[in-house]
C-alpha cells in the first residue's frame, strides 16, 4: 500500500471516501464534483484497489489540482477491505462514500454536515437519482419515513429493510469507530454494504432524512458488481455478519432481531430471481436452513411479515427441493 499524501485540512469536517476500481470512464465526472463541493473543508480519501486501467493516472492528475485529495494506491483486496482502510484513515467529524462511477450534487455535503451539525445527528441520508444517458429519475427509498427530524431507528425499525444507499449519507466517524462497525472482508464487491448499513441503523440513536435528492447513481455501468451473478450464497453472509453483531449488544440483539429475519426475505427474492437455474437449489437450501434457525430460537413473527411473504417463507422451510420445482424462476 502507497499514501500519497497532500496538503488537505488536518481537521476535515467530512471524509470523502471513493472507491476505484477500473472506473477510469466515469471518474473524472466523479472527482470534479467533489473538487466543486460548496462544503470546502473536506478531504477526498480515493483508495485505489488495483485498477489495472489508467484510474491512477487520473486520480494523480486531479490531486496536482487540489490537495484535498488523498491517494491509496494498493493491490486488490476487494470492496470492504478497501472501505475499512477508508475509514481508518480517514480525518473527519463524519464519513461520506461516493462510488467512483456517481457524481454528487454540487451543494450536497454542506446540506447534510449542516443538518448532523445543527441537530447532533450519527447518520444524515438524502434521496438520490438513478442516472443514465437518458436522463435522471428521483428515487425516494425514505418516503413513509418522517423527514427532517431527528429520530431513532428503534422508533421506526422498518427502515433497516430499505435499500443499503451507503453513498446518500453522512456517518458520523466517531459512531463508526466506537461500535467497531465494518464492511465484511469478502474477495470481490458482493453486498457488503448491506451488512454495514445494517450495522450503522442498529448503533445509531440520532438519524435524520433529508428530502431532496442529492448525488447521481449510475444505472448504465456495464461492469457494475451489482450486475454479477455469480456468488450465490454471498448476500447470506452479509446477514449472518449482522446477526454476529447484534449478538455483541444485548439490547440491539433484543431491539432488532426480529425484523432482520423480516429484512432478508426481500433481498433474498431479488437474488433468487437473478441467480441461474442451476444455482436456485443450492440458494433455496440456505435460506431454508437460516429460517427453520430462526423459526426454532422463536426469532420468525408472521405479524411482521407480508401475508404472500410468509407462505412463500413456510413452503420454503417445509421443502426446499419443491420450493424450486414450483418456483422455477422467481420467488415474486
Amino acid at each position: 500500500m502507497h499514501v500519497i499524501e497532500n496538503q488537505a485540512p488536518q481537521a476535515p469536517y467530512v471524509s470523502v471516501l471513493v472507491p476505484v476500481c477500473n472506473t477510469a470512464k466515469f471518474l473524472p465526472e466523479c472527482l470534479t464534483s467533489l473538487l466543486n463541493q460548496s462544503l470546502k473543508n473536506i478531504e477526498i480519501i480515493c483508495l485505489n484497489d488495483g485498477s489495472t486501467d489508467n484510474s491512477l493516472d487520473i486520480l494523480k492528475s486531479f490531486q496536482n489540482r487540489d490537495g484535498r485529495i488523498r491517494i491509496v494506491d494498493k493491490e486488490n483486496e476487494g470492496y470492504g477491505a478497501t472501505m475499512n482502510l477508508g475509514v481508518h484513515l480517514a480525518k473527519g467529524d463524519y464519513i461520506g462514500i461516493v462510488e467512483s462511477d456517481d457524481y454528487a450534487h454540487k451543494h450536497m455535503f454542506k446540506k447534510l454536515y449542516t443538518f448532523a451539525q445543527k441537530h447532533d445527528c450519527d447518520i444524515v441520508k438524502c434521496n438520490y437519482y438513478e442516472h443514465s444517458e437518458t436522463g435522471n429519475v428521483l428515487c425516494k427509498p425514505f418516503a413513509a419515513f418522517p423527514k427532517k427530524r431527528v429520530f431513532d431507528p428503534r422508533e421506526y425499525r422498518a427502515i433497516t429493510g430499505i435499500l443499503p444507499i451507503i453513498w446518500a449519507a453522512l456517518y458520523r466517524r466517531s459512531m463508526l469507530l466506537d461500535n467497531a462497525v465494518r464492511f465484511n472482508e469478502t474477495p470481490g464487491a458482493s453486498f457488503q454494504d448491506t451488512s454495514f448499513v445494517f450495522q450503522c441503523w442498529a448503533c445509531a440513536r440520532r438519524v435524520a432524512l433529508l428530502p431532496k435528492g442529492l448525488i447521481y447513481y449510475r444505472v448504465d455501468n456495464a461492469a457494475s458488481s451489482v450486475k454479477s451473478s455469480k456468488k450465490v450464497c454471498a448476500v447470506c453472509k452479509e446477514y449472518e455478519s449482522s446477526y454476529r453483531f447484534l449478538e455483541k449488544d444485548p439490547k440491539r440483539m433484543e431491539a432488532f432481531r426480529e425484523i432482520i429475519h423480516v429484512n432478508k426475505i426481500g433481498t433474498y427474492k431479488w437474488n433468487y430471481d437473478r441467480i441461474d437455474a442451476a444455482s436456485k437449489l443450492e440458494f433455496a437450501q440456505a435460506m431454508a436452513r437460516e429460517y427453520r434457525q430462526a423459526r426454532d430460537k422463536g426469532e420468525l413473527q408472521e405479524r411482521l411479515f407480508d401475508p404472500h411473504d410468509w407462505a412463500l417463507l413456510e413452503q420454503l422451510m417445509e421443502n426446499p427441493e419443491e420450493f424450486v420445482k414450483t418456483h422455477p424462476e422467481t420467488m415474486y
